[in-house]
């Protein structure tokens, strides 16, 4: 590793972090695709990278590569339902919802997919979480589920959404009875959407 890597607390680091210690270089930029040539840096996107000798034994900190790799945007779909334990199945694309409109990145680390979401939908339901990496903004749980049934299940209704959660996305019913029904209706109400609504009811009902 690089000695002016070793000053980062994150396996992350954006350029504007680096540069204060790049004033003797004529070209900062090119310094650091030489970090990237020699695999010292992973380039995620222009300006933000990896730190390789960070993440070569150690999980990548996806949620926090997310929350700064384009935003504003927080965690949710299929990859915060896993990390909520609602799902059972390993996510392998890191789904977030943003306020900007939707991009795929594809990186050297994984794809980051994300949704574009008006103001009305993407303000609430969004709260901070902290794992060993760090701090990173996440759906709650009740707000991940509203998002996924909004873009892939927008069609069902009532009880054949019901089946869909338990049969087609195997969450348990008794995870289903334990989320917070009203601010799945506030959720709701906000949100605007037939599916969304719908899901507070007939979980309502549970």
């Amino acid at each position: 590793m690089h000695p002016l890597l070793k000053f980062s607390k994150t396996a992350y680091i954006q350029s504007h972090n680096l540069k204060p210690f790049l004033t003797d270089y004529t070209n900062p930029n090119d310094f650091l695709s030489r970090l990237v040539k020699s695999g010292d840096l992973i380039r995620l996107k222009n300006g933000f990278f990896l730190i390789s000798e960070k993440v070569k034994d150690d999980p990548v900190p996806y949620e926090q590569v997310s929350n700064l790799l384009y935003g504003p945007s927080y965690v949710s779909y299929e990859w915060a339902l896993s990390t909520y334990g609602l799902i059972p199945e390993g996510v392998y694309v890191v789904s977030c919802a943003s306020s900007l409109k939707s991009k795929i990145h594809s990186t050297p680390v994984g794809e980051f997919h994300y949704i574009g979401l008006p103001h009305h939908r993407y303000s609430i339901g969004i709260t901070q979480k902290e794992n060993r990496f760090g701090n990173y903004i996440i759906a709650t749980p009740e707000k991940a589920l509203a998002d996924l049934i909004h873009l892939k299940s927008y069609d069902l209704s009532g009880r054949d959404l019901l089946i869909d959660l338990i049969e087609g996305r195997r969450i348990e019913e008794s995870d289903l009875k334990n989320l917070d029904k009203k601010h799945l209706y506030e959720i709701a109400s906000r949100y605007q959407s037939k599916a969304v609504t719908s899901l507070s009811q007939v979980l309502g009902l549970l």
